[in-house]
């Protein structure tokens, strides 16, 4: 990745991230009967779920190709739901908000620093922000109605936001190999 694209990136990052509030738990009024609708926009509502998806979204998408995108998506989306359940059980871990910031700040950093993990290194990073990510969001569950209803469309919008951040990725790498493909032809 180019230095002009990581300063660009980060910017555009800093930008986003600054002037939103990270709201977790918004529109609690409309979550007492919608359901599924709930659920569905919930994801899309609130800021910290929207740059955390697209982050994790964009490290699957380095962590390998293919098969790996698929089971480390797989994989994330299971842990979420998992993290859901520990808080519906309710099993009580200590300062989540806290680890669920932290874990996205991790992954923030190594999407900053442009390394490439091998996959199974991934794993407990992405484990980490699921697990975390889903406790945290779980106390909706708890405000409305139709609590399968919700849960079906949180996983469907957080489904389609890690889609984005991989499509996004995918975006990248191609404008950045027609940009070192047109740098070539002109050394030439």
């Amino acid at each position: 990745m180019s230095q002009f694209l990581k300063h660009f990136l980060l910017t555009i990052l800093t930008f986003a991230t600054g002037s939103l509030p990270a709201y977790a738990h918004p529109f609690h009024w409309a979550s007492e009967t919608v359901g599924f609708g709930s659920g569905l926009l919930h994801p899309f509502s609130s800021s910290d779920h929207i740059l955390t998806m697209l982050a994790v979204g964009l490290w699957i998408c380095r962590s390998g190709g293919g098969r790996v995108v698929v089971s480390l998506g797989s994989a994330f989306l299971m842990l979420l739901l998992l993290g859901g359940g520990l808080a519906l059980i309710p099993l009580e871990i200590a300062h989540a908000e806290t680890l669920m910031y932290s874990s996205v700040l991790v992954l923030g950093l190594l999407l900053a620093s442009g390394r490439n993990l091998h996959w199974a290194l991934s794993l407990p990073v992405i484990s980490g922000v699921a697990v975390s990510h889903g406790y945290v969001h779980a106390y909706d569950i708890w405000l409305d109605a139709d609590a399968l209803g919700y849960t079906a469309g949180f996983t469907v919008a957080t489904l389609v936001q890690l889609a984005i951040g991989v499509a996004a990725n995918l975006g990248i790498a191609t404008l950045l190999a027609g940009q070192a493909r047109r740098s070539s032809t002109r050394i030439n």
